[in-house]
C-alpha cells in the first residue's frame, strides 16, 4: 500500500511500491470539533447472536464467552478500490503461475509474468476475479462486513488517485442496503501520506461538498473522517535539508527569520534536525513587525529533519513578521539553514532559497545576524483549505511500520508485532492497527515476495519454514491480541480485498528486493487479505476477523424463547407472538451480471430468487415449526431446482452430520410436497417422509415430527438454517455466492427453547 514517487510516472502501468520515510507534522491549532461519536451497535439482523464454526472447526464466540456489547468500541478495514482500475491484460494468478511453473519465481523473463508493472493477483477471490464497479460483489461486501461488525472501510487513494468509477458504485450500493435497513460499514479515506493535497481536494470537490450519499460517511468526533494530514493540506512549497547547514538552538537561545509577504498566509512551515535526538521539541512563536506575539505554540515534538507546519485558527495580512524556534525542554533541536552571499542580504538569500511571494529580511541567533536564511516557508490563504480543515476530522496515518506514533491524532495503517499505541490530542488512547502480514524484511521495509517477510504464519518473532506454514492466522492473531489487550478505542484492520500487487525486478527500491519481486501481495503466505478466496485457506480469515471483532466489542444476548400453538394451515396469524425473531439481511440474493478483469471476462449469476428476511420456531410435544417469510411474494415452486431449503443441527454440534446438519427440509424430486431428509456425513440423503408445509404470498410454515427428529423427550435446543438457490451439496462457498442464505455464508441461527 505505500508507494515510491516514481509511481507518478508509472501510474499507467500500475506501479504498486513502497516507501518507509515518514513526516511528522506538529499541529499549532486544530480547530475540531470534540463532540463523541454516537455508540455504535449491530446491524438489524442481529449477526453477533449467529454461530458459525470456520473450515478449521474454530467456533465463534458467543455471549456467555465474550459478554454484552461495548459501547464505543470501533473496527475499521483497510479497502481497495483499483480492481479493474488498472488495465485489462490478465489476469495473472501468482499462486498458480507458482504452482504450475516454480521456475518464474526467480525468472523475471518467463513468458507467464505479464509486463513489468502490471497488476497481478496473488490468488482468486471467492467471486473470482472482479472489479470495483461490480454491484453484485459490493452488496456482498456490504453484507459481510456488515455481519463481522466492521464499522467503517477506508479506501487505499494512497495513489493520487481516488477511483471514482469504483466508489460511486459503491456509496449507491452501500446506501441502497441502509436503507433497507441493513448495517453496513460507514466509509473514509487513506490519503497520501506526504502528499495528501490533491486527493483530498478532489474528494471535497467531487464527493463531500455535494453532499454525495452522505448518509454513508463515517463520523468521528462528530465530523467526516479523512486519514490525511491537516498541515499538508495547501502545503505548497517543499522543504528539504538538501544543501543546508544544521544551526543548533542551546537552553535559553532562540533562532529569528524576520521576512515579508506579499500575499496573506494562515501557515508556516519549517524543517528542523534533531540528530537523530528522540525527546526533541520546539517552542514556536509568530511575531508581527512590532515584536507582539501573534501565535504561540509549545513542545511540539520533532522528528529528525521532519518538516512542520504550524497552522494558524485565522490568516494573516500582507506585511513584516519574524518567526522564532527555542528549544523546549531535552533533547538537542536546530533549524537547517542555506548561507548567503556577501552583499545584499535580501537579493542573496532569495538566490540561496527562493519562496515564491517572501522577501527575506534578516536571520538572527540571540539577537546577532546571520550569514545564512533558515528554512520555512508559508501558506498562503486559501479559502477551499479553509472550508476543508474545517470540515473532517483528520487523521493523519503513519506509514512506517517500526517506529509508532510521531505526533498527537495520528493512526496506524499496518505495523510489525508489538504494535504501537496511538493517542489523540488529548492524551487519550485512541487507535491500533492489526494486519493479516507484513511486507518487512529483516526488521526494516521490503517486498512480500521475499521469503524472510513476515507471512500469515509469522510469529514468535520469526517466519517460520514453509513446510511449517499453516493457514491458522498466527500473525493475524498475535497482532490482535496484542490489540485487545491493550484495549483502544478503534482497531484498524489491514486488509479486506486488496488482490493485486505490480511486478517489478532485482532493481525494486525496497529491501530485500527479488528478481520478481512484489511489494505488497506474492501469494498465499505471503498476502493480506481477509476476504475469502477460492480454494486455498477459503474463509478462515474471514471468521478469525469475526472472532476477534466480537471478543473487542461483545455481542448482544438472544431473546428470550416463546412459544405459541401453531396449525400449519397458510394462516400465518398464530406466529405473531413467537420469539425471537431470527432476520437476515434484506436484499441480499445474488444477481449477478458485470464484466470481469480482462478483455473476455463476464459474470452472470441469476441464482437470486427469493430475498429471505425473517424466520421463527415453535414447538408443542409432537412437532417443531418453522417459519420463513421472504422479501416479497414467494418465487418459484418445491419442483423447482435448489428452491427453499431448510438445514437442521439437531445436536447443536457443529463437528457432527453433513456441514453440521443432521437434516434437511427440501423438495423432493417428483413431488410438490417438501420432504425431512436424513444426512449422512457425506452429504447423500439416508432416508426421508413427507412433512406438513403450507405457503402462501410471501411467507411458508412447516412441521417437523419430534420423533423424526429424535428429540421428542428433550428440550428442543438445535441449529439451523434456510437457503434458496443454493446447492446445499456443493462447496461452502455456494452459501456466500448463489441464492439466498439465512443467515448468510456459514452461519445458522440457534433456537434454545425456554
Amino acid at each position: 500500500m505505500q508507494r515510491h514517487n516514481a509511481h507518478r510516472r508509472l501510474l499507467a502501468s500500475l506501479a504498486f511500491v513502497t516507501i518507509g520515510i515518514t513526516l511528522t507534522i506538529a499541529t499549532f491549532a486544530s480547530g475540531q470539533e470534540k463532540s463523541q461519536t454516537k455508540i455504535n451497535s449491530w446491524n438489524p439482523a442481529q449477526s453477533d447472536r449467529w454461530v458459525a464454526t470456520d473450515n478449521l472447526g474454530r467456533s465463534l464466540p458467543t455471549f456467555d464467552e465474550v459478554g454484552a456489547i461495548r459501547p464505543n468500541k470501533y473496527v475499521a478495514c483497510f479497502y481497495f478500490l483499483w480492481n479493474g482500475r488498472h488495465g485489462d491484460a490478465g489476469p495473472y494468478n501468482i499462486s498458480k503461475i507458482l504452482s504450475e511453473h516454480p521456475e518464474a519465481k526467480d525468472d523475471p523473463d518467463s513468458p507467464y509474468w505479464g509486463k513489468m508493472y502490471e497488476p497481478h493477483h496473488w490468488a482468486e477471490s471467492v467471486f473470482g476475479y472482479y472489479v470495483g464497479e461490480d454491484e453484485s460483489v459490493l452488496r456482498k461486501h456490504a453484507q459481510m462486513l456488515g455481519d463481522a461488525g466492521v464499522d467503517v472501510i477506508c479506501f487505499d487513494v494512497t495513489n493520487q488517485l481516488t477511483y471514482p468509477e469504483s466508489y460511486r458504485p459503491l456509496f449507491k450500493v452501500f446506501s441502497e442496503m441502509q436503507k433497507e435497513g441493513n448495517k453496513v460499514p460507514k466509509v473514509a479515506f487513506l490519503c497520501p501520506f506526504w502528499a495528501p493535497d490533491k486527493v483530498v481536494r478532489e474528494l471535497w470537490r467531487d464527493c463531500y461538498s455535494q453532499d454525495f450519499y452522505k448518509d454513508v460517511w463515517f463520523y468521528w468526533k462528530g465530523k467526516p473522517l479523512i486519514l490525511a494530514d491537516p498541515d499538508l493540506i495547501g502545503q505548497k512549497s517543499a522543504l528539504s535539508s538538501s544543501n543546508c547547514v544544521p544551526v543548533e538552538v542551546g537552553a535559553n537561545e532562540v533562532l529569528t527569520q524576520r521576512f515579508s509577504t506579499e500575499v496573506p498566509f494562515d501557515c508556516v512551515n519549517v524543517i528542523l534536525p534533531t540528530w537523530t535526538d528522540a525527546n526533541s521539541s520546539v517552542n514556536f512563536s509568530l511575531l508581527n513587525e512590532e515584536g507582539e506575539v501573534l501565535q504561540k505554540s509549545e513542545k511540539i515534538h520533532v522528528s529528525d529533519n521532519a518538516p512542520i507546519a504550524f497552522s494558524f485558527p485565522q490568516s494573516y495580512p500582507k506585511g513584516v513578521y519574524s518567526v522564532e524556534i527555542r528549544k523546549a525542554d531535552v533533547g538537542r533541536l536546530g533549524w537547517w539553514s542555506k548561507p548567503v552571499e556577501e552583499g545584499s542580504y535580501k537579493k542573496s538569500a532569495l538566490k540561496a532559497h527562493p519562496v515564491k511571494n517572501v522577501t527575506w529580511l534578516e536571520a538572527l541567533k540571540n539577537g546577532k545576524k546571520q550569514n545564512s536564511v533558515f528554512m520555512m516557508s508559508i501558506g498562503v490563504e486559501d479559502k477551499e483549505r479553509s472550508e476543508i480543515l474545517d470540515f473532517f476530522t483528520f487523521r493523519p496515518s503513519q506509514p512506517d511500520y517500526f517506529k509508532g506514533p510521531t505526533k498527537p491524532n495520528q493512526w496506524s495503517w499496518l505495523e510489525v508485532y508489538p504494535q504501537h499505541e496511538f493517542y489523540n490530542d488529548q492524551g487519550e488512547l485512541e487507535e491500533m492497527g492489526v494486519g493479516v502480514a507484513q511486507n518487512a524484511v529483516e526488521g526494516k521495509l521490503g517486498v512480500l515476495s521475499n521469503p524472510k517477510s513476515y507471512g500469515r504464519s509469522y510469529h514468535n518473532g520469526a517466519e517460520p519454514d514453509p513446510s511449517e506454514c499453516d493457514y491458522t492466522g498466527k500473525n493475524f492473531q498475535e497482532q490482535w491480541d496484542r490489540a485487545l489487550s491493550v484495549d483502544p478505542e478503534i482497531i484498524f484492520v489491514t486488509g479486506w480485498n486488496e488482490w493485486i500487487a505490480g511486478r517489478f525486478d532485482i532493481n525494486a527500491p525496497f529491501h530485500g528486493a527479488t528478481p520478481v519481486s512484489f511489494v505488497d501481495q506474492f501469494n498465499e503466505e505471503f498476502s493480506r487479505d481477509c476476504e475469502p478466496m477460492k480454494g486455498g485457506h477459503e474463509d478462515a480469515y474471514y471468521y478469525q476477523l469475526i472472532s476477534n471483532i466480537r471478543r473487542f466489542k461483545g455481542v448482544s444476548k438472544q431473546t428470550a424463547a416463546r412459544t405459541q400453538k401453531i396449525t400449519v394451515d397458510g394462516d400465518f396469524t398464530d406466529w405473531s407472538k413467537v420469539e425471537p425473531v431470527f432476520y437476515d439481511t434484506i436484499s441480499d440474493q445474488v444477481r449477478r451480471d458485470c464484466r470481469g478483469w480482462g478483455k473476455d471476462m463476464h459474470y452472470v449469476n441469476a441464482s437470486g430468487r427469493n430475498d429471505i428476511v425473517e424466520s421463527r420456531v415453535s414447538f408443542d410435544d409432537e412437532n417443531v415449526f418453522f417459519y420463513v417469510k421472504m422479501k416479497e411474494t414467494i418465487k418459484g415452486t418445491p419442483r423447482d431446482s435448489d428452491w427453499l431449503t431448510l438445514l437442521i443441527d439437531i445436536d447443536d454440534n457443529p463437528n457432527s452430520g453433513y456441514k453440521g446438519a443432521e437434516y434437511t427440509v427440501s423438495a423432493s424430486v417428483d413431488k410438490s410436497e417438501l420432504t425431512l431428509a436424513l444426512l449422512t456425513a457425506e452429504g447423500s440423503k439416508d432416508s426421508s417422509r413427507e412433512i406438513a408445509c403450507k405457503f402462501k404470498g410471501s411467507e411458508l410454515e412447516l412441521a417437523v415430527p419430534r420423533a423424526t427428529l429424535n428429540c421428542e423427550k428433550t428440550v428442543p435446543t438445535f441449529r439451523f438454517k434456510w437457503t434458496d438457490g443454493v446447492d446445499v451439496f456443493g462447496d461452502w462457498a455456494a452459501f456466500t455466492t448463489d441464492g439466498d442464505a439465512a443467515p448468510n455464508d456459514r452461519y445458522f441461527y440457534r433456537y434454545e427453547a425456554p
